[in-house]
């Protein structure tokens, strides 16, 4: 008897940094996620109306748009992809973000302070 995983799972990335965004990706893939990164709102935007993400990998501090802005849309549009918040931002602003998010109806799986190093 074999398990079948009942839906794909699909990470949609948004961070600025590229080298952050390509690491949370390449570790998303060899887990088997499918997996798309961005450093732009536009089409961060894009793909989630288009792609419908089961999951967001979301960088709080951004020059474009701040994280803050990108979940207040999120809860707008009734996202109900399961998120996981990063930044380099002090903790407190990274929890802050996150409880935020949850008052709003989000489902936020936890932070990541950046910088991080995959585990050995």
């Amino acid at each position: 008897m074999s398990i079948v995983d009942p839906a794909p799972r699909r990470v949609l990335i948004l961070d600025d940094d590229a080298m952050v965004g390509m690491l949370i990706e390449t570790v998303a893939r060899l887990d088997g996620v499918a997996t798309r990164l961005t450093a732009m709102p536009d089409d961060f935007f894009a793909a989630l109306d288009s792609w419908q993400p089961t999951h967001i990998v979301l960088d709080l501090t951004m020059p474009a748009l701040s994280g803050e802005a990108v979940l207040q849309a999120l809860a707008q549009r009734g996202c109900a992809a399961c998120l996981v918040i990063s930044s380099g931002a002090d903790v407190q602003r990274l929890q802050h973000a996150a409880a935020q998010a949850r008052a709003q109806g989000l489902m936020v799986a936890g932070t990541l302070s950046k910088p991080f190093v995959p585990a050995a």
